[in-house]
């Protein structure tokens, strides 16, 4: 009994510090985007696909940035009628490897 206990617990200790899914950032430009009710409506959209978690904008570079689990993958397709569809111009989308947007950046 004794050892099933300690397994148990060696078990629960192992799951709390397995680190999280891996996060990469999507960088998007977009043209027309030049209000916080611009951003708002292209971040309530981007915010509806599973795995985006954080998602800001620069207003004066016409930049949506997001953080997302590693499996999402963003198709310029979609993002373009995504964007279309808001009323602005999706122009790119760069991937990295890793999400360095900070927890107390807003947008």
């Amino acid at each position: 009994m004794t050892m099933i206990v300690t397994t148990l617990f060696a078990a629960l200790a192992l799951m709390q510090t397995t680190p999280d899914a891996h996060q990469i950032q999507y960088d998007i430009r977009v043209d027309g985007i030049t209000c916080p009710f611009c951003f708002a409506t292209s971040k309530d959209a981007l915010e509806q696909i599973d795995g985006v978690h954080q998602v800001v904008g620069d207003l004066e570079t016409g930049t949506i940035s997001l953080c997302a689990d590693e499996s999402v993958v963003l198709i310029d397709d979609q993002l373009r009628d995504l964007f279309r569809s808001k009323g602005f111009t999706y122009r790119s989308a760069v991937r990295s490897d890793t999400c360095t947007l900070d927890e107390t950046s807003t947008g």
